[in-house]
């Protein structure tokens, strides 16, 4: 039993901290991904990114052990239709916060690997073009849950 408690506490500490190799430019707050119905490999993923530099930081690239890849993506609302469209990079303003939100600008995760269970935790890396390397360490939560704030 304690050993459970000291795994869920230290994974539950582990999801708010981003770890990262980076300049310390960008923060990386309130990541999750969610579960996915029977049958499926792909799943979407979510976090807060704030720029906390004078200048501007391009993230280029996403990689997950869980998945085989993973994408920008946007919802687009164009003449009464929503459409999703895959983004080569996301741009965060110096003194910025970009929100990877449901129905907006997210995370695509395809090719995922293994179950996603509610409470367990997923790494994240990001790559920018001048801020360095950073990781996150993504909640798993309910797809069938509402997200609070989303």
């Amino acid at each position: 039993m304690k050993k459970i408690l000291v795994c869920l506490l230290l994974m539950v500490t582990m999801s708010a901290i981003s770890e990262s190799e980076g300049d310390g430019s960008l923060q990386l707050n309130d990541g999750y991904l969610r579960t996915m119905p029977p049958g499926q490999s792909v799943t979407a993923g979510f976090m807060t990114v704030v720029n906390h530099s004078k200048g501007n930081c391009l993230i280029t690239a996403a990689a997950s052990p869980i998945a085989e890849r993973v994408e920008f993506h946007e919802h687009l609302h164009n003449d009464g239709i929503m459409q999703m469209r895959p983004l080569a990079a996301v741009s965060v303003s110096a003194g910025e916060t970009v929100k990877f939100v449901s129905g907006g600008l997210h995370l695509m995760f395809f090719g995922v690997n293994q179950p996603l269970r509610v409470g367990e935790a997923a790494s994240l890396k990001l790559q920018t073009d001048r801020c360095g390397d950073y990781e996150l360490m993504l909640n798993i939560k309910s797809l069938m849950q509402p997200m609070m704030g989303h």
